[in-house]
């Protein structure tokens, strides 16, 4: 029997380049879609500015005495005035503030004081117990106002009893001590942290924002605060536990002039992103109709170490030469490579970078970014700590929202408000 045997056949020269052009275009169109885009970068983008204010990591080591002489703190409280046990000491683990309230003096506090002209100011803060035999002793961030009453916003937590609890509150007054006393925030939680992060952002007009561990726990931009700048910032710890001293320890702290980034003169149709060294996008925000792009951070502890990036359609044309350290209210400025006056696009940012939403009214902060440590002698926000004539305002507490109607006064003032329980509170 004959077999036939098919026999392999050579495509044609044509017919193998036809099939080879449309390999590489089904292969270049689906690359696209699985790969991100990459191309050379058009575009440099460096900082004209810095965000800082000011910065104390409180971690060094400090005697009660090395910390009264510091240039960039103010310690005081009524309980130095009534004579209230009291200590502060900084290691390590933070700046620790200890007080106790006794018989003739039912309520003491004592504070570190910086004023500053800043719109964000944060702070890591710890109570020392989750629950306390009786009173309420606290800790808390305080942005008071520069003038003359005592207004202010705190943020901050509580111990009694029933256990620890953290919120945020706003306070108003006359020059002696508050007459109202507004909870915003208050988280009743069981089996709280004893160590939280807080971060407060107004502009001391109409805006006010409040972070607790990186989650917004309040955001207006409708309120009437009144304050002047420079702000006075307080981390304070007060009591009205009279068994023991009651400790709060607080940390990193810093204050930046907002709480955004700004990217100006950046090309039409392009957007800026912050973007993490795993590759994560911070934030991201188009350009304006100005070429400038505005990345809201205040939900993170700064600084960020990311880089900045300009993005258009899917591209990366544009980037930060490295990793770079990022803070609310610092400014970049993107360049297109190799062309003179550094313009970027046809939309160039026309009067500098725009503030953000709540960005400080008439407020000049130092743009050195200088860190001013404990004890330092030399600081760009010391100078702000000269001329002060009066005894600075103590800053009151939470006692208000978890333990009933309190009043905030001054160290020249002997009255202090009674503190209800925590269950006439919550009736």
């Amino acid at each position: 029997m004959k077999m036939e045997i098919p026999m392999f056949r050579f495509p044609s020269q044509r017919t193998v380049l036809v099939s080879l052009f449309l390999a590489a275009t089904a292969f270049g169109l689906i690359g696209m879609n699985v790969r991100p885009a990459h191309a050379g970068p058009l575009y440099s983008i460096s900082q004209t500015k810095s965000g800082l204010v000011g910065s104390d990591p409180l971690t060094g080591t400090f005697s009660q005495a090395q910390l009264a002489a510091s240039s960039y703190w103010i310690f005081g409280g009524d309980a130095a005035v009534q004579g209230s046990p009291y200590a502060f000491s900084e290691d390590s683990s933070g700046l620790h503030i200890g007080v106790q309230a006794t018989s003739v003096a039912p309520y003491a506090g004592f504070y570190a004081l910086h004023k500053d002209s800043a719109m964000l100011s944060h702070a890591v803060m710890s109570v020392p117990s989750s629950t306390v035999p009786s009173g309420y002793p606290n800790v808390g961030l305080y942005v008071q106002t520069g003038g003359v009453n005592v207004n202010y916003v705190v943020c901050g937590g509580t111990t009694s009893s029933a256990g620890t609890y953290w919120g945020v509150a706003l306070a108003t007054g006359g020059p002696t001590q508050t007459f109202t006393y507004q909870p915003l925030y208050l988280d009743m939680s069981a089996n709280q942290a004893l160590t939280r992060d807080c971060t407060v952002v107004t502009n001391g007009s109409n805006y006010l924002a409040v972070y607790l561990d990186g989650t917004q726990v309040f955001q207006s931009s409708s309120q009437n605060l009144g304050f002047q700048a420079p702000f006075q910032f307080f981390i304070e710890t007060q009591t009205s536990y009279t068994g023991a001293m009651f400790t709060g320890t607080f940390k990193n702290f810093y204050l930046t002039s907002s709480d955004s980034v700004t990217v100006t003169n950046m090309p039409t149709s392009s957007t800026a992103q912050i973007v993490s060294s795993s590759g994560q996008v911070l934030a991201s925000a188009p350009a304006d109709g100005s070429g400038t792009a505005t990345l809201p951070i205040g939900t993170f502890t700064m600084p960020l170490t990311a880089n900045i990036q300009i993005i258009q359609l899917g591209v990366v044309t544009g980037s930060t030469a490295s990793p770079v350290s990022i803070w609310g209210g610092d400014a970049y400025s993107v360049s297109l490579l190799g062309a003179p006056g550094g313009l970027a696009g046809a939309s160039p940012a026309s009067g500098g970078p725009s503030p953000s939403v709540g960005e400080a009214q008439g407020a000049t902060a130092p743009s050195s970014g200088a860190v001013a440590q404990t004890g330092a002698v030399s600081s760009t926000t010391a100078g702000h700590l000269t001329g002060i004539s009066t005894a600075p305002l103590t800053a009151f507490s939470l006692v208000a929202a978890v333990g009933g109607a309190t009043r905030r006064d001054s160290d020249r003032s002997k009255s202090r408000g009674s503190s209800g329980s925590l269950e006439e509170f919550l009736r």
